[in-house]
C-alpha cells in the first residue's frame, strides 16, 4: 500500500457537499477506488454533463469485501440515506483467486454487503467495481502470473458475482484492457504497475459515468490535466465498451418499474376516475376541491362549478410518482 492513500480517503469525503433531488452513489472499496481522486472526478463529468450528484465513500487501503462487511462504518454509511446507487469494489487481487478460495474468502462477503444495502433500500442498484489485471499480473499465482490471464479471471468472476448477487457491473476492467491493448502509448498504471496513473482513473471515471447514467462521457468539459487526445480515446472507449453490451453488464433495472396513470368520466358534476397505473401497491387520489380518498376507483360528486385538477399519486416498492389532470365542471 502506498504512503499517504489512507489519509487521502477522508479528504476526499470532505471535499462533497450535500443537496437534495441528486443521484445519490456510494462507493464502497479501497485505493483502486480513491486514487486521484476518482469519485471526485466521476461526479464533475456528470455535472459537466447535465446531472447533479451526490457522492460519498467508505474506503481504506488496501482492503477487501471481508474487512468491509465486518466494519460498523461501512454500514452506518449505508443506512445514511436511500441510496439510487452503491457500488462495491473488492481488493485487487481477491477476485483473481481459486475459486474454492473467491467461494469461500469473498463471496460471502459480498452477499453480506448486498443485503444490508437492499435491506436499507430495495430499490438501490447495486454496481460492481469490476477492476483491472496487474501491469505484468501477479507472480505470486502462475494462473495470474500474466495481465492477460489475471484480466481474464478477475472479468469472469465478476460476471459471475453479477448473476449470483442481481447486480449491474461498471466494466472499468475491460476498458482498460481496450485502451492498453490499442493505445500503447497511455499509460494507465501508477509507477508501481498495479494502482492507477490519473488517465486510468480517469478512464474508471468515464466508466461509471456511462455505467450509472448510460451516456456517452465524450467531450466532457471538466479541467483534468491530460492532453485532449488521450482524454478523447479514454472517453471513446468507455462509451463503446458500455453502452455496446449493456446486457452483458447486466443492465436491468432493480425493483419494479411504477408507472402512474388514469382515465376519466364526467357526467354532470360527478367525475370517476379508473387508476391504469403499472406496478402499484398503493393509489390516492386529490380531486382538487378537498375531498381526497384511496383506492384503484374511486367516483366524486362535485359541490360547485369550475375547473378542478385532479391529482393521482401511486406507491410502489420504489417510491412514488403522481400524475395530474385538469378537468371542468360546467
Amino acid at each position: 500500500m502506498k504512503k499517504g492513500i489512507v489519509s487521502f480517503s477522508f479528504i476526499l469525503v470532505s471535499l462533497m457537499g450535500f443537496s437534495q433531488g441528486e443521484t445519490s452513489v456510494l462507493f464502497i472499496g479501497n485505493s483502486f477506488t480513491f486514487m486521484n481522486g476518482m469519485p471526485v472526478l466521476f461526479q464533475q463529468i456528470a455535472g459537466a454533463k447535465g446531472h447533479a450528484v451526490f457522492v460519498d465513500s467508505v474506503v481504506e487501503g488496501g482492503k477487501n469485501l471481508a474487512y468491509h462487511a465486518g466494519r460498523a462504518e461501512t454500514y452506518a454509511m449505508i443506512k445514511s440515506r436511500k441510496w439510487d446507487y452503491v457500488v462495491v469494489q473488492g481488493h485487487s487481487n481477491e477476485l483473481a483467486q481459486p475459486d474454492s478460495k473467491v467461494e469461500q474468502l469473498t463471496l460471502p462477503f459480498a452477499k453480506q454487503l448486498v443485503d444490508s444495502i437492499r435491506a436499507n433500500n430495495p430499490c438501490t442498484q447495486v454496481m460492481l467495481y469490476m477492476t483491472w489485471g496487474y501491469k505484468y499480473g501477479n507472480s505470486k499465482w502462475s494462473p495470474i502470473a500474466t495481465y492477460d490471464s489475471m484480466q481474464f479471471r478477475i472479468k469472469n468472476q465478476y460476471l459471475r458475482f453479477a448473476d449470483v448477487l442481481d447486480a449491474r457491473i461498471s466494466p472499468v476492467g475491460e476498458v482498460w484492457k481496450t485502451v492498453r491493448s490499442s493505445y500503447s502509448g497511455i499509460n494507465l498504471y501508477d509507477p508501481d504497475n498495479q494502482h492507477p496513473s490519473l488517465e486510468g482513473s480517469y478512464l474508471s471515471a468515464c466508466t461509471f459515468f456511462a455505467s450509472v447514467f448510460g451516456e456517452s462521457p465524450l467531450n466532457n468539459a471538466i479541467s483534468v490535466k491530460i492532453s485532449p487526445e488521450t482524454r478523447q480515446i479514454i472517453e471513446m472507449n468507455a462509451s463503446q465498451v458500455v453502452l455496446n453490451n449493456l446486457n452483458q453488464w447486466r443492465f436491468i433495472p432493480r425493483g419494479r418499474k411504477l408507472k402512474p396513470g388514469f382515465d376519466s368520466i364526467i357526467k354532470d358534476k360527478t367525475v370517476q376516475v379508473f387508476s391504469t397505473a403499472e406496478e402499484a401497491d398503493f393509489v390516492e387520489w386529490n380531486f382538487g376541491d378537498g375531498f381526497k380518498a384511496m383506492g384503484s376507483e374511486m367516483s366524486h360528486v362535485y359541490t360547485s362549478k369550475g375547473s378542478f385538477i385532479i391529482e393521482q399519486k401511486v406507491t410502489g416498492n420504489c417510491g412514488s410518482k403522481i400524475s395530474k389532470r385538469t378537468i371542468t365542471i360546467e
